[in-house]
C-alpha cells in the first residue's frame, strides 16, 4: 500500500514543555491521551505512545472499577474519577481504591473522546 506511514501507535511530536519519560500529556485540542516514551527537552521531537495499560500519578480519593472512564485533571496532574472540566484519558485497567496514589489506565483511543 502506498499511503501506509506508520502503525499509529506512537506519534512523533513536538512539545513547548520538557517531558520525562512515563509522563501522561495530552497532544492537541482533542487532549488525546499519549505518554512519553523517553526523556525530551522542550522544543524537541519526541515519540508518544498511544496506546497500552500504563501506571499513572493518581488523586488519593478517587475510586473505579476495571472499565470505569478515567479522567487527566491537569491542575493537579494526576488521573481521576471526577468527570468535571477533565478529559478522558482512558478506562481503569485495575481496580482503583481510594487512597492509592496510582491508577493503570488503559488509554482511550481517538474515538472513545467524543
Amino acid at each position: 500500500m502506498k499511503n501506509f506511514i506508520q502503525s499509529g501507535k506512537t506519534l512523533t511530536v513536538t512539545l513547548a514543555a520538557a517531558v520525562v519519560s512515563g509522563q501522561f500529556v495530552q497532544l492537541g485540542n482533542a487532549k488525546l491521551p499519549a505518554v512519553a516514551t523517553a526523556d525530551f527537552a522542550a522544543n524537541m521531537p519526541g515519540e508518544y505512545r498511544l496506546d497500552g495499560v500504563f501506571e499513572l500519578q493518581a488523586d488519593g480519593p478517587s475510586v473505579g472499577a476495571v472499565g470505569d472512564f478515567a479522567y487527566w485533571d491537569p491542575a493537579n496532574a494526576v488521573v481521576t474519577s471526577t468527570v468535571g472540566a477533565n478529559a478522558k484519558a482512558g478506562v481503569y485497567a485495575a481496580p482503583k481504591a481510594a487512597n492509592d496514589l496510582t491508577a493503570r489506565v488503559l488509554l482511550c483511543s481517538p474515538s472513545d473522546l467524543a
